[in-house]
This record gives C-alpha cells, sequence and structure tokens, in this order.
C-alpha cells in the first residue's frame, strides 16, 4: 500500500470517528434544561417567582387585591378521548417502527420510558376540566406564600369577628371553587370562611365575557380563528409533522390529529407531574414545542386580548373593582375594606384584564406568517397565564403619596411608569383611571 493512500485511509477513519463522536445521540430524558413552556397549559411550579421583599418604605400595606386562575385541571372532553382512543395505539406502533423495523431515531431510554407509559387511570372524561392533585396543591402552596409574604394582612382571625376581613369569590366550576377552597387552607388552615360562588348567568365582574352578545358575536367573526388556520395549515406545521413522523419511524405521514394529541399528553402531563417529564415530549424538538406553544399565544390573542376591540371593555369590571376598593383605602374608609380580595376564576378574564391594562402588548400583531420574528415577543401565555396564574395588586397607605405594588406570578411587574412594580396611585388614576371608572357593560345588551 503506497503512504499517500495509507494517510488517506487514515484521515478517512478519523474523520469518520470524529463525526460520530459529535452525533451524539439526543436523549429528552437525559435533557437537565427541556423546554417546559406550553402556553396556558404551562406548570405554575416552572413559571412563578418568589417575592422576596414586600416593603415600600413610609408606607403600610392595607389591603391584597388578587385575580387568580384555577390550578392544573384535567383536558376537555375530546381531548380525553382522543388521548384514550390515539395514544396506545401510538405507542405500539412507535415502539414495534423502532424494534422490529429498525425505523425512527428515538433513544433507547426515550423508547423504554415510552413502551413503560399507561394513561393516568383516573382520568375520566366524565371530570373533564376538573381539577388535578398537583391543582390543588398549586393553590395550596400559594396561599401559603402569600401568608408569609404580607403578614400584616392574612392572618387568621376569630370566627365571631364583626368584621369580613377577607372576600373570596369563585365562578360556579369544580376546578375554581377546589382551587379557592385549596387557597384558603393553604392562608388559613382547614378553618370556616365566608366564601361566594357566582353563577356564569349573574357573573357580570369574572365571566362577562359568556354573557355578553356584543362579545360572542364579535370572537365568532373574527379574523383570528383564520390566523391560528393559517398557522396549522402552513409550511411550519407541514413540516413540523413530517419531521414528527420519521422521527417516530413511520413510512407515511402522520395524521394531523395524532401529532397535536401526543403534544397534549406531553404538555398536560409535565404540568400534573412536575418533577416527571411525559415520554411523549420527545416527539419533539424544542423548536416544535415553540411552535405549539404560538399556536396557543396566537389563539389567546384573538380570542382575549389585543386582537379584538372589545377586550379592553370586558375585561374592565375586574379593573373597577380593585380601583373601588383602593378608593376606599384612599379616603380612610379601612376599617370597612376588607384586608385580603381574592377572586378564582380562568384564564381568559385573567387575560382581558391585562389587556385592559396594557399589560404586555406588541408593537405589532401576532400573526401566523410572523411567528420566526415574534420569537420575543411580549405577548406570551406562557408567562403571562399558566396554570394557577395570579396578578396580585397591594395598596399601600403612605407619608407622602399612597403606592400600588403589582405582581404577576409573584415577580414584580414591568408596568410603563413604575419602578420594580410599585406604582404611585396618583399616576395610576391618570394612565387608566377612565377606563376603571367609565366601565360600560351596556354595550353587551346592543
Amino acid at each position: 500500500m503506497s503512504r499517500m493512500k495509507f494517510f488517506a485511509i487514515l484521515i478517512f477513519c478519523l474523520t469518520n470517528e470524529l463525526i460520530l463522536s459529535e452525533a451524539v445521540e439526543y436523549c429528552y430524558s437525559d435533557d437537565e434544561h427541556p423546554y417546559l413552556l406550553a402556553g396556558l397549559k404551562t406548570a405554575y411550579e416552572v413559571e412563578h417567582g418568589i417575592i422576596k421583599n414586600t416593603t415600600v418604605p413610609n408606607c403600610k400595606p392595607m389591603q391584597v387585591w388578587m385575580l387568580i386562575r384555577h390550578g392544573t385541571r384535567n383536558p376537555a372532553k375530546e381531548e380525553i378521548e382522543n388521548m384514550k382512543h390515539n395514544l396506545p395505539e401510538l405507542q405500539q406502533k412507535i415502539i414495534k417502527n423502532h424494534k422490529q423495523y429498525g425505523k425512527g431515531s428515538l433513544c433507547q431510554k426515550d423508547l423504554e420510558k415510552l413502551r413503560a407509559w399507561k394513561l393516568d387511570p383516573n382520568l375520566d372524561k366524565h371530570k373533564y376540566m376538573y381539577l388535578t392533585a398537583q391543582g390543588k396543591k398549586d393553590l395550596l402552596s400559594l396561599g401559603a406564600r402569600f401568608k408569609d409574604y404580607f403578614p400584616e394582612l392574612l392572618q387568621p382571625y376569630p370566627l365571631d369577628s364583626s368584621k369580613q376581613r377577607y372576600k373570596f369569590r369563585s365562578t360556579d366550576t369544580e376546578r375554581t371553587i377546589v382551587s379557592m377552597d385549596s387557597f384558603i387552607n393553604g392562608l388559613f388552615g382547614n378553618v370556616t370562611v365566608n366564601k361566594e360562588v357566582v353563577p356564569s348567568s349573574n357573573d357580570t365582574l369574572l365571566e362577562l365575557y359568556k354573557i355578553c352578545k356584543s362579545w360572542l358575536d364579535q370572537v365568532s367573526n373574527t379574523s383570528g380563528k383564520s390566523e391560528v388556520d393559517k398557522l396549522l395549515n402552513g409550511p411550519l406545521f407541514g413540516e413540523m409533522i413530517d419531521n414528527v413522523s420519521r422521527r417516530l419511524g413511520f413510512s407515511d405521514r402522520l395524521s394531523f390529529d395524532d401529532v397535536p394529541i401526543m403534544y397534549t399528553a406531553c404538555s398536560f402531563e409535565n404540568a400534573w407531574h412536575i418533577d416527571e417529564r411525559s415520554p411523549w415530549c420527545a416527539a419533539f424538538t424544542k423548536d416544535e414545542e415553540k411552535l405549539f406553544e404560538y399556536q396557543d399565544d396566537l389563539f389567546s390573542y384573538y380570542h382575549s386580548s389585543y386582537g379584538q376591540t372589545l377586550s379592553s371593555v370586558i375585561g374592565c369590571p375586574p379593573l373597577q373593582d380593585m380601583f373601588n376598593h383602593f378608593t376606599k383605602l384612599e379616603n380612610g374608609d379601612s376599617n370597612e375594606e376588607p384586608q385580603g380580595i381574592f377572586y378564582f376564576a380562568h384564564s381568559t378574564i385573567l387575560q382581558l384584564f391585562l389587556t385592559t391594562m396594557e399589560i404586555a402588548k406588541d408593537s405589532v400583531p401576532l400573526k401566523a406568517s410572523n411567528y420566526e420574528s415574534m420569537g420575543n415577543r411580549k405577548w406570551r401565555t406562557s408567562h403571562l397565564a399558566p396554570f394557577a396564574a395570579n396578578l396580585a395588586a397591594v395598596f399601600y397607605k403612605c407619608d407622602s403619596s399612597n403606592k400600588v405594588r403589582f405582581y404577576l406570578n409573584e415577580k414584580p411587574l414591568d408596568y410603563e411608569g413604575c419602578e420594580a412594580g410599585v406604582c404611585d396611585w396618583e399616576y395610576l388614576k391618570k394612565k387608566i383611571g377612565f377606563k376603571a371608572f367609565n366601565c360600560n357593560a351596556n354595550i353587551c345588551t346592543k
């Protein structure tokens, strides 16, 4: 063998070895930093902060006002049925593709975890949208933390107290009622407190969007659905379905129903079991999960945010309620005011309320066509409205000008004109007071 030929073979072998060493097999199971943001299905444990300082110089906290989304829940009825019907069959086919046909690129550890997967036996279509065990924990721990954050305001009170020191109100669903009870337990333990549950048909504070004809008409006629459809039917989703199909070893393209239901399992199971990772997530790359996240944001943007012209009107009642309570404190009516006001509702009203306050407003609207340029968008439901999401506003009586401190999911709210979530009360009245004091629910009767 000539020296030149020997060196050529040696270089070829070394190059191949280098390529093989760099092409390390990816395992979702071994990923220490998996992508866990899943829009409205994001686990609260992934997103929330910890409030480290509640002190405002020369000020005393007088009242905490909170709007809280229910904790982690079960999927919708149709999603549960699809999970039960589709996933076990897909599971067997994926394993067969890899083991029998030698197709697919899941690593051995991910494949074994998928083989061991079983659908949660507690997942019952008759308990669709019900709160899960993790959902109860979400609110129990949230209540316990807020008791620690604001000990001056949130302490157990004698049952014979003549003053109603706390107000608790929930919408009329199992998941919000149980969330409210879990939060109270976190605050005060197993005690009896006054609480209110309001049916949707009468709830103009937390569920105006369900009974407002003008709003319902606008949502049904909006272009938002077409934006979501454009994304789902466009090249990005088509390419993603092709890639997932190949990754799982399918010669033919998976159906449009199969891929989203695997993502549904991935996102819900990650939220149900925060210390574990769903094996279904191994079907997707991080970029593909971000595409699903954007789909959620796109829907929410046009359903309950800036994509609707009526959003700021429909989200106004909670803002009005907050301003009314804070105005009474400003005027010295602290003896008549509760020290804590807690409303338990759904992601829709929280998003509408944030829109009314002009929080997370992007300079350009979200579109199916601008996904790739919206990676740093402000309207990101994973951050704004995960399970158990909450906005807390604390009114402080001060030596000079009164203050309001805002927290979103236990993080200081980044709000224009305020520093680290601390706003001057007079500034707030000028900025959004006109919205708060001019709520016009009459538009719903037109």
